[in-house]
This record gives structure tokens, sequence and C-alpha cells, in this order.
């Protein structure tokens, strides 16, 4: 049996997912109903008031209360956003 252009184009569509905020297409496998950058754009402030109400937060600690990927918390403290506390004494 051969199949042409308009036999390809007649199937269902694969599946696809939007983002909820902006409506770009996110990965069917994201746990997340936001792209990346509107769920920074949504998360930071409050990631930023959780820092500063725990004197302690590291990497961890922070993914795991927000609910996010470290990797974003990595682009954040690359990007000049957020920074590591000096702890040491003076």
């Amino acid at each position: 049996m051969t199949h042409s252009n308009a036999d390809f184009l007649n199937k269902q569509e694969p599946m696809t997912r939007h983002c909820s905020r902006c409506g770009c297409r996110i990965p069917i496998s994201s746990p997340y109903d936001q792209c990346r950058e509107c769920m920074k754009k949504e998360l930071f402030p409050k990631v930023k008031d959780f820092i500063n109400e725990n004197e302690y937060v590291n990497e961890m600690i922070l993914a795991e209360a927000m609910g996010i990927d470290k990797t974003i918390i990595h682009e954040w403290i690359s990007e000049g956003h957020l920074e590591y506390r000096d702890n040491r004494l003076h």
C-alpha cells in the first residue's frame, strides 16, 4: 500500500501542548503547563521573597520548596539575577 503526502496530512496531528500563559508550544512530556520563560517570569518574585524570608537557603532547598527545576535557579545565578549570600562573619 502506498501513501501520499495527502494521506499523511489527513492523519490526526501529533498531540501538542501550549503554554497556558503565552500560547507557545511546550514539550508534551513537560510536567508544567507553562513554558520555561513564563514560569521564570512568574516564579522569580516568589523566589526572591522566599530567599529574603529564609536566611539559609541553598539551591536544593529552593528548588524543592518552590517546586521548580534546579536548572532554572542556575540560570538566574549565571544571568546575575540571584547571587550567593556571603555568610562569613565580618
